[in-house]
C-alpha cells in the first residue's frame, strides 16, 4: 500500500485486538503516515469518483486510532 503511493486506506474487516502486537496495520499506516479509517457508514451513495472525504480525528496521546466526524464533500449534478 505504501509502495504504490496510497494516501488513506479504507476498511471495515474488524477488530484486529487480538493479534500480537494488537492492531498492527494501524501501527504500519501510522508510521508511514498513512491514515486507516473504519466502520464508515452510507459509502455505497457516494459516487465512485469525484467526492472530497473530510475527516477530524482527535488526538490522543499513544493511541493508535480515535472516534471521526468524516464528512463527504460531493459535487453537484
Amino acid at each position: 500500500i505504501v509502495g504504490v503511493g496510497v494516501e488513506t486506506v479504507g476498511t471495515d474487516a474488524g477488530a484486529a485486538h487480538s493479534f500480537d502486537p494488537p492492531f498492527p496495520c494501524h501501527s504500519f499506516l501510522l508510521g508511514a503516515n498513512k491514515y486507516g479509517l473504519t466502520q464508515l457508514a452510507n459509502l455505497a451513495k457516494l459516487p465512485a469518483t469525484g467526492a472530497v472525504l473530510v475527516v477530524a480525528p482527535l488526538k490522543i496521546v499513544g493511541g493508535s486510532g480515535s472516534p471521526v466526524r468524516a464528512l463527504a464533500l460531493v459535487p453537484r449534478s
